[in-house]
């Protein structure tokens, strides 16, 4: 496969990598007809600092699209190196989010970027959400965690958390969230030089991507994690379908002893209340669940409100 050859390799000072060399691969099942939708995405990619290098992986049902979308996108994003990719027909359906693995295998063998993500074309990652990632990434890696994404849909101007929507306890298990098995969230504060006061695992922890260091990278494409069928066990009651396990990552990797999964989401204080901070929101740019929630309740759980202490 050919591919630009990135730029020199990003360094690390203070905590923070200067000029760092993305890889990033976005998956866009019959991607004119969300054309807004991947503009939007590739915008929110076009504010990472450093250089960007961005796989645009289509279905092959789409192949003769190929064109008009190149001719739309290229003009608009003069700052991203994008390729375009068509899956073989053996990626139909959702394993179209798969079609990317083998890329994966042969970049771990290769230093050549320094951040990977990888993620579904309707996730709207910003430069918000990178610098969350690279700051507390090594500040949670000797507990065995990893910053971690809520994804959520904007509904009458509030954020909805579809993939973990209910009231989440911070100081006992929640009942009944998967059946009736309760969950108990791990969450502790954390001092930090911003308005991050602390973490919690939510009892979700998919959220549309995965972002992963050289280091990550080479463990994740080893790992069942990185395997179609093998993936499926890791989950375990949650049963993730098979496009949602494309983007689990190291979540249930080398999990501590009672541990559901790595990541953590960071929170926040207002107006005395401890709720989700927004650099680890990340938007679904649509609003089909939450639209389908909205049948059944007058008003909705929000990011603001999902914690609760009993």
């Amino acid at each position: 496969m050919a591919y630009d050859v990135p730029a020199e390799k990003g360094q690390l000072h203070d905590g923070v990598l200067s000029a760092p060399r993305f890889l990033i691969i976005v998956t866009a099942y019959k991607p004119l007809n969300r054309l807004n939708t991947l503009l939007n995405t590739l915008k929110g990619y076009e504010t990472l600092p450093g250089s960007q290098s961005v796989f645009v992986y289509v279905d092959y049902g789409s192949r003769d699209d190929l064109e008009t979308l190149r001719g739309v996108l290229d003009p608009n994003f003069e700052n991203l190196k994008i390729t375009y990719v068509v899956a073989p027909p053996v990626y139909e359906g959702y394993s179209l989010t798969w079609a990317h693995k083998p890329f994966l295998h042969d970049l771990a063998e290769r230093q050549e970027y320094d951040v990977y993500i990888y993620a579904e074309d309707d996730m709207l990652f910003t430069k918000e959400n990178y610098e969350y990632w690279i700051k507390y990434k090594p500040v949670l890696a000797p507990f065995g965690l990893e910053p971690g994404f809520c994804r959520y849909e904007t509904r009458g101007g509030q954020k909805i958390p579809f993939d973990n929507y209910r009231r989440w306890c911070l100081n006992a298990p929640t009942r009944d969230v998967w059946g009736r098995r309760p969950y108990q969230v791990e969450n502790f504060l954390y001092r930090s030089d911003d308005s991050v006061v602390g973490f919690a695992s939510l009892g979700n922890p998919y959220g549309g991507l995965m972002v992963l260091d050289h280091d990550d990278l080479e463990i994740y494409v080893n790992s069942d994690s990185c395997d179609p069928n093998k993936s499926y066990a890791l989950t375990q009651h949650r049963n993730w379908p098979i496009a949602d396990r494309s983007s689990m990552g190291l979540a249930f990797e080398n999990l501590s002893f009672g541990r559901e999964h790595r990541r953590v989401v960071p929170l926040t204080v207002e107006n005395s209340r401890l709720m989700l901070h927004s650099s680890g929101l990340v938007k679904h740019q649509d609003h089909k669940y939450s639209d389908e929630l909205a049948k059944n309740e007058k008003q909705l759980i929000t990011v603001d409100d999902m914690f609760v202490l009993v």
